[in-house]
């Protein structure tokens, strides 16, 4: 099977990108008890702003994330990153599309896993296969992701995604990639 298969889930939730060891695939309703399990982990939070979510706000974001298009600008695209064994949500993976019109080939990707699985190479699986969508069916151009300079593990795996840092603004690290260096799926 190919890295990316656009087979859309039985409503039309978006595409289906499958590794060998994950599935990365939009947000449903359904993963709001492995998302809180992770996004609200101190080791998770330690490099990222802000406090974590309710479940509340939890369950309004996985909401708003399933039924946001595709093309939505000024928008965060979240995808949850399934284990292909087990289906359990493990971390997500998203983009950042800005409407700026000296934006518009470019986006901001990010992701956050679960401690338990750091380290495994899970993030890695799933970083390339969205990548692989983002460059690929989303047509940029560009990517950008930034990480706390302090955040070693996130640096390297940016590193090994063929990125370059880019630009430093305070303790933040900027790393940059563009579509024609990325491997052909």
């Amino acid at each position: 099977m190919s890295p990316r298969d656009e087979e859309p889930s039985p409503r039309d939730e978006g595409p289906v990108l499958r590794g060998e060891r994950v599935i990365v695939r939009r947000f449903t309703a359904g993963d709001l008890a492995d998302f809180l399990a992770y996004q609200a982990d101190p080791v998770v939070r330690r490099h990222l702003p802000g406090e974590p979510m309710n479940p509340a706000e939890a369950a309004g974001f996985l909401t708003a994330q399933a039924a946001l298009g595709e093309d939505a600008r000024d928008a965060w695209h979240g995808y949850a990153v399934r284990l292909t064994a087990g289906g359990r949500v493990i971390g997500d993976v998203g983009v950042w599309l800005s409407s700026r019109p000296d934006q518009a080939d470019s986006g901001d990707v990010g992701f956050q896993f679960h401690p338990e699985f750091h380290g495994l190479g899970y993030a890695g699986e799933a970083m390339r296969l969205f990548l692989t969508h983002v460059f690929g069916t989303l047509g940029l151009q560009r990517v950008t992701a930034s990480c706390d300079a302090a955040n070693a593990a996130s640096r390297a795996l940016l590193e090994r995604l063929g990125m370059r840092p880019a630009h430093r603004s305070g303790t933040d690290l900027e790393y940059g990639r563009r579509r024609d260096d990325w491997p052909r799926a």
